[in-house]
């Protein structure tokens, strides 16, 4: 009774994936294969078609990494089988999409570090702008000081000048008065 019920299911996962259904081909192939049949055409064709629904990036159980596992399995069990040629290329497809979606992936975080980096960079930079501006101020205002300061010691050193003139001035006017 097992092995009718398993072969209708192959049978009915047949039909559904003529007709396009590969999602619902695809869950009968897989009780189909957790039935645990023996290696062999039936078998063969159901791994096969299992592969093509995950392979296919249209499919809504696309899984590459799935596919190869099944690919692997079906030329493991029948490796000279009406399918192995199909398998053996489609296994090699697979496998580069799997390496290539690595690549990707790993491209995809090297991307968002950047962007993290170029974030915090910005920040940063929006901080150093701030702090220079900051410092440009201070510079201005110290730069002003300095200013103002010369100007002060110039009125000052003018002012001291005026009065050492005037202090000498009296030194003589005050020696020629001497009473002496």
């Amino acid at each position: 009774m097992l092995a009718w019920c398993c072969a209708s299911v192959d049978r009915q996962a047949d039909d559904l994936f003529a007709a396009g259904e590969y999602s619902q081909a695809a869950h009968a192939y897989e009780a189909y294969l957790d039935a645990d049949p023996s290696p062999g055409p039936e078998t063969s064709r159901a791994l096969y078609r299992l592969a093509v629904t995950y392979g296919s990036s249209s499919s809504s159980l696309y899984d590459p990494e799935r596919s190869v596992a099944l690919l692997q399995r079906l030329l493991t069990e029948e490796p000279e089988g009406e399918y192995s040629l199909g398998a053996e290329v489609m296994l090699q497809q697979q496998k580069k999409i799997v390496s290539l979606s690595a690549v990707v992936a790993s491209r995809r975080d090297l991307i968002q570090t950047l962007i993290d980096d170029l974030s915090a960079l910005q920040e940063d930079l929006a901080r150093t702008e701030t702090e220079v501006g900051e410092r440009n101020e201070t510079v201005q205002a110290l730069s002003d000081r300095i200013q103002n300061l010369r100007s002060e010691i110039s009125r000052l050193s003018k002012q001291l000048t005026d009065r050492e003139v005037e202090l000498e001035k009296l030194k003589e006017i005050d020696l020629e008065v001497l009473p002496f």
